[in-house]
């Protein structure tokens, strides 16, 4: 049974989560929250399984050991999909580096806010950084916005877990969901 991991999988990613689950996937979900883990735990497909992994992303010793153990258990990682506050700017970097080191391809899903498609910011280059972990296939997702009747609004997270799962089915190297142009419409 394929082995995924869901980093941010109890918010705006619980969709992508269940997605996977009702695919028969066993489902590594990161997060803090307890309360949003027995939710989705409660609301999962049937043939998957959801194995909820409580860390904290600041820690990384505690991240790498959650990570490490649940390979242990369900096998390697095939599949990242990481969504992760800046706050903790080297974890994408530590899952990446840990999923690489079993030495089977990986297909790593970024999601990465509307402001890596600022066309006047500087932004890390990921793709550069990624790209020395020979096993990891490196995908970028970039969350944009919305213009109805022309206003502009951010993504709902049905929203967004729609648009990763196209992400994930479309497998192109950058995908947007929603739009980022025209910048200065941005909410």
């Amino acid at each position: 049974m394929s082995h995924v991991l869901i980093a941010g999988g109890t918010g705006m990613l619980k969709n992508v989560s269940l997605y996977f689950a009702s695919h028969g996937m066993n489902v590594s979900v990161i997060a803090r929250n307890p309360g949003k883990f027995e939710q989705l735990i409660l609301s999962k497909g049937i043939h998957g399984y959801i194995n909820p992994l409580r860390a904290d992303y600041n820690d990384y010793e505690q991240l790498k050991r959650r990570i490490v153990n649940a390979v242990s258990i369900y096998g390697p990682i095939e599949t990242v999909v990481a969504w992760i506050h800046s706050s903790a700017p080297e974890a994408p970097h530590i899952i990446a580096e840990i999923v690489n080191s079993y030495n089977i391809p990986v297909k790593y899903f970024h999601i990465l806010g509307s402001e890596h498609s600022d066309p006047s910011a500087v932004n890390e280059d990921y793709k550069e950084i990624f790209y020395r972990l020979k096993n990891i296939f490196y995908r970028k997702v970039i969350l944009g916005f919305i213009i109805e009747d022309d206003k502009s609004r951010w993504l709902t997270d049905t929203e967004i877990s729609n648009g990763v799962i196209d992400a994930l089915k479309k497998d192109d190297d950058v995908f947007t969901v929603g739009r980022t142009e025209p910048w200065e419409m941005k909410p």
